[in-house]
């Protein structure tokens, strides 16, 4: 597909990349474009330095041929006006940055009139990731499938752990109720398992299932099960305000500590039932004055990534049961890994998960049709979703007859309304729905592609 980027902030630069590796077209147009020396080596992009509200310069990117603009540009009236702009000039299907809660809330009214395909909103789908986390005890990580029926959660294996030295087929024997293991991570690299693969301490894992099994699974490795009843949030972003009302609508406890005075007194009216504490985060004095080692989670949600670790150390320090920090810049791994922080997460990431599942879906085949993809283990392996068609190679074959390349697990289908963690006697069908995990290794982009 021929794709136009418009701004090359971060989210545009993740997205440049991600969606060259994904076999696409990519012009990126920005004032600033040649600022960007890491970006500009990319062999696989083409680069125009301009500003992409000036109808020439997305003539001279192509826009009449395009099949897609994208517009994250500083500014959310920019991002909306270039793809009005877009859409005029021709292009296929458009997609706007719009971050401004005011705005988010009433964009949907007038997407249409404004040749609007999508919109995303990295602070609000951050703050929604953060929910989903806080809503199962003792999960790193929370992602749903099959519109919430299925999910994937990480944890970590810690000393004292039933789960040390047990293989997969061993583990699934004592379990009540079956969940997958669909990845682990350990020394920096990630296994797709197999039966006889053994869990080690220190090992990061993925379990898939419904909520009632993996909430049996933790309860058999004496993880906290008690719900999340009191959250601080260092930081009063936007996100922070996201995330406030979702808990709240949960029923959970909120208080925010914000420096801004200003900024204190804005939350307060549009929270009013959270409590908004003005002060430095940073304060550790007030942090215990507060009772931060009475809350059930923290979540720093501040600007700036280095005040987040920090903040999110202490917090881990103190044995607050649940710490999340955000963290924009994703060459900081080496050290959240070493900083032993329980999640991070990453706006730009889980926007640009959202934006492939778009074009992906763009891009269907007749042989299978991908709803979704995630990524995770610092992109070493993924998570994709697809619906069958009659052109799959694979249908009606017992999956132990399956011939799939390496590094390819089959975690769940979705049949009618039925939900199936498969063994080896299963058999895929046409319209099924299917969760496969892989290795990023594997470029899987139709379903024909797991088999040999």
């Amino acid at each position: 597909m021929k794709i136009i980027i418009a701004g090359v902030g971060k989210l545009g630069e993740y997205l440049a990349k991600e969606l060259s590796l994904d076999g696409n077209e990519i012009t990126i147009i920005d004032y600033r474009v040649f600022d960007n020396k890491a970006l500009v080596n990319n062999e696989d992009v083409y680069y125009i330095n301009g500003n992409a509200l000036d109808s020439n310069i997305l003539l001279d990117a192509g826009v009449r041929d395009a099949d897609l603009l994208i517009s994250v540009m500083d500014k959310d009236e920019k991002n909306i006006m270039c793809c009005f702009l877009g859409k005029k000039l021709g292009v296929k299907k458009t997609i706007a940055r719009v971050r401004t809660p005011e705005y988010s809330s009433s964009i949907n009214l007038l997407k249409e009139d404004l040749g609007l395909s999508m919109t995303i909103n990295p602070e609000y789908m951050t703050a929604a990731h953060i929910a989903r986390i806080l809503s199962i005890p003792s999960a790193l990580d929370s992602i749903s499938f099959f519109k919430g029926r299925v999910s994937m959660v990480s944890i970590k294996v810690k000393e004292k752990s039933p789960l040390i030295g047990l293989t997969i087929t061993g583990l699934s024997k004592k379990l009540k109720k079956r969940v997958i293991i669909c990845a682990i991570e350990r020394n920096n690299e990630t296994i797709i398992p197999k039966g006889n693969q053994k869990l080690e301490l220190g090992d990061k894992i993925y379990i898939t299932g419904t909520r009632d099994q993996i909430l049996s699974f933790l309860q058999f490795v004496n993880l906290v099960l008690e719900k999340t009843k009191k959250v601080l949030i260092g930081g009063g972003s936007n996100t922070g305000v996201y995330l406030a009302q979702m808990l709240i609508e949960m029923g959970m406890y909120v208080k925010i500590i914000e420096i801004n005075e200003g900024r204190c007194r804005e939350l307060s009216e549009l929270l009013p039932k959270v409590l908004v504490i003005n002060g430095d985060v940073s304060n550790q004095n007030l942090l215990y004055e507060e009772g931060i080692e009475n809350y059930d989670s923290f979540v720093s949600l501040n600007n700036i990534d280095e005040e987040n670790i920090v903040h999110s150390m202490f917090a881990k320090g103190i044995n607050i049961p649940t710490v999340i920090a955000k963290v924009n810049h994703i060459n900081l791994d080496g050290v959240l890994e070493r900083a032993d922080i329980d999640t991070v997460v990453t706006p730009h990431k889980i926007a640009c998960n959202q934006i492939v599942r778009y074009i992906r879906a763009m891009q269907n085949s007749s042989n299978s049709s991908c709803e979704s993809i995630y990524k995770f283990g610092e992109d070493k392996f993924l998570m994709l979703e697809y619906n069958v068609k009659h052109g799959f190679k694979g249908l009606n074959v017992k999956l132990r007859n399956l011939k799939l390349v390496n590094d390819i697990l089959v975690v769940a289908i979705l049949r009618g309304r039925n939900i199936i963690f498969p063994t080896g006697n299963d058999e895929i069908k046409e319209k099924d729905d299917l969760i496969i995990v892989t290795s990023q290794e594997n470029n899987i982009k139709d379903l024909n592609d797991i088999l040999v």
